[in-house]
């Protein structure tokens, strides 16, 4: 047994060597933009990022604001959007996101939605995978013990509360687990992109030669629909669909 135990905290100690190394590389980055030296505090956080395979919706903020501060929109709202993938109630990277699209040139207008259709997407998008296992667990538990309240109540109205309840908490555990489907394959499937591009032209089929479809500009989000020999078929908001080369956007 302490031979095991050994083993494991030898196996542990280079992990943590090197999330203390991270943390001193971002700890650089933050130095770096207080003393307004944006490149500098780029190229630490992407060492953090890309380099040691960490990150946070902390670090990709601050990620953010250092590429806003360069002028640099796109990969600005790159990161905010990955830091709200990561914490959507993180209300500083919500704004700074809007402040950056205000800058960008597209303005598309969204199709229309039923009220169901935008409550569910609110829910689906803005509330994340580990949140929604949670409310799933507590669901799953009211409902148990709903059922022993119903099967064990030494009285009528202790029997039908049970059964009342445990009606409503099936149908809710039932809500919890589709948006905890709908949840998890939205944010395992990363299919939203942003233009990295100045002007990107999107064309009708995946080929240079086809037909020129739309202009997008720097910092417009797109959804990835599908992928064929280095190309991307991507959807804007207005529901437009088009092609694109893999190496104008990248995924958030």
């Amino acid at each position: 047994m302490k031979k095991t135990l050994s083993i494991l905290i030898l196996a542990l100690l280079p992990l943590a060597a090197m999330a203390d190394d991270a943390r001193a590389t971002a700890a650089q980055g933050d130095e770096m933009y207080r003393q307004g030296n944006y490149g500098e505090a780029i190229a630490h956080y992407n060492e953090v990022v890309e380099g040691a395979g960490l990150c946070s919706a902390e670090l990709y903020y601050n990620l953010g604001n250092a590429y806003y501060r360069e002028g640099q929109m796109g990969r600005a709202i790159l990161n905010y959007e990955r830091a709200l993938r990561l914490k959507p109630n993180m209300g500083d990277a919500r704004d700074n996101l809007a402040l950056a699209e205000s800058r960008t040139t597209d303005r598309i207008a969204k199709l229309p939605q039923l009220f169901v259709v935008r409550w569910y997407d609110a829910l689906r998008t803005k509330v994340t995978p580990r949140t929604w296992r949670v409310v799933w667990l507590v669901l799953l538990a009211l409902t148990g013990a709903a059922v022993v309240m119903f099967r064990m109540g030494r009285s009528a109205a202790q029997r039908k509360a049970g059964f009342g309840t445990g009606i409503a908490a099936v149908v809710l555990l039932a809500v919890a687990s589709l948006l905890l489907i709908a949840s998890e394959r939205r944010y395992n499937a990363h299919a939203e992109a942003i233009v990295m591009e100045q002007a990107l032209t999107v064309k009708g089929s995946p080929e240079q030669q086809s037909v020129d479809k739309l202009l997008l500009h720097e910092g417009t989000k797109v959804v990835i629909l599908d992928s064929l020999r280095g190309w991307y078929k991507i959807r804007i908001a207005d529901g437009t669909t088009g092609w694109c080369e893999e190496n104008t956007i990248e995924r958030i």
